[in-house]
C-alpha cells in the first residue's frame, strides 16, 4: 500500500514540476517602438490616401456615381441643420461646440482671384 502511495505522490510531483516548466512565459517577440508605430501608421494613412483618390477617380468618370454622391452631400447638409435645430437647446453641446471651436478655429476662406481690368 505504501508503495502505491509513493507511486502517485511521486508522479503527482513530477506532472506538477512539468506543468510549471512548460507554463512558465517564453521570451516573445519584442513590442513596436513608437517610431515603428508611428512608421506603420504613416505608412496605412498613405495607403488610405492614395485609395481614397482612386475612388474619387472612378467616381468622377461615373455618373450614377456622381448622382449619388450629390444626393449623399445633400442628404449630410440637411442632417447636419436638423442635428444643429435640435442640439441648439444643449448647454452642454453648444458650450462644447464653442471650446472646440476656440481650440481649431475655422481656416481661412479662400480668396477668389480678382480678375485683370481688360484694356
Amino acid at each position: 500500500m505504501r508503495y502505491v502511495i509513493m507511486c502517485v505522490l511521486a508522479a503527482t510531483l513530477m506532472f506538477g514540476y512539468a506543468v510549471t516548466f512548460c507554463a512558465q512565459e517564453k521570451p516573445g517577440a519584442p513590442a513596436p517602438t513608437q517610431d515603428e508605430m508611428m512608421a506603420k501608421k504613416k505608412q496605412v494613412a498613405e495607403i488610405m490616401g492614395k485609395m481614397r483618390a482612386i475612388e474619387r477617380e472612378a467616381v468622377s468618370k461615373d455618373e450614377e456615381c456622381k448622382k449619388i454622391t450629390a444626393q449623399m452631400q445633400e442628404l449630410e447638409k440637411q442632417r447636419r441643420a436638423r442635428l444643429e435645430t435640435l442640439l441648439s437647446g444643449n448647454q452642454e453641446y453648444q458650450a462644447l461646440k464653442k471650446q472646440l471651436q476656440e481650440l481649431m478655429p475655422p481656416p481661412p476662406a479662400k480668396e477668389v482671384p480678382k480678375e485683370a481690368p481688360k484694356k
